[in-house]
């Protein structure tokens, strides 16, 4: 009997966000869209088919907010079975040289570069947002840095170690 794959690639999705610093702040984002509606939380979104998840986080942080990030390494990763899915979320750390910040308002309706102690005022915080930032601030990471691509072959991956 042949090997059949088409069942291990239905019912998944790779989502990504980032833990965007700036002189000890952290990026959050309220979302407006979906249930998460009115909550804080990280910047991201879902990874495109054929996209490495680095380049997803960045182009997600952009998108949202129009903050330009650098990946720092990969400092998470989350798994859960959601409905009918198994979702696969990476969680990295960004660095950004400013605190300013254009909305694109279709995902979320405002951002802020938060401290930690304003962190633990918020309300409506996600709590796997509030636990990783609050990791990231105080420091209790680590962190997974990218291998980059051309010391392997020419096929496209990402190694993180």
């Amino acid at each position: 009997m042949a090997f059949d794959e088409s069942k291990y690639k239905i019912g998944y999705s790779i989502g990504v966000g980032g833990v965007v610093i700036h002189n000890k702040k952290v990026l959050l984002v309220r979302r407006v869209r979906g249930e998460d509606t009115g909550e804080w939380a990280i910047p991201g979104g879902f990874v495109e088919h054929k996209e490495k998840i680095e380049n997803a986080i960045v182009r997600e942080v952009e998108e949202e907010t129009n903050v330009k990030a650098k990946v720092e390494g990969l400092i998470a990763v989350r798994n859960r079975i959601y409905k009918d899915e198994n979702s696969v979320y990476f969680i990295f750390l960004l660095k950004t040289s400013s605190e300013k910040f254009i909305l694109e308002k279709i995902e979320v309706d405002k951002a802020k570069f938060f401290t930690l102690s304003e962190i633990k005022k918020l309300k409506c915080l996600q709590v796997l947002s509030d636990t990783i930032v609050t990791r990231a601030l105080q420091g209790k990471i680590n962190l997974l840095s990218n291998i980059p691509q051309d010391e392997f072959s020419k096929e496209k991956y990402s190694i993180f170690s």
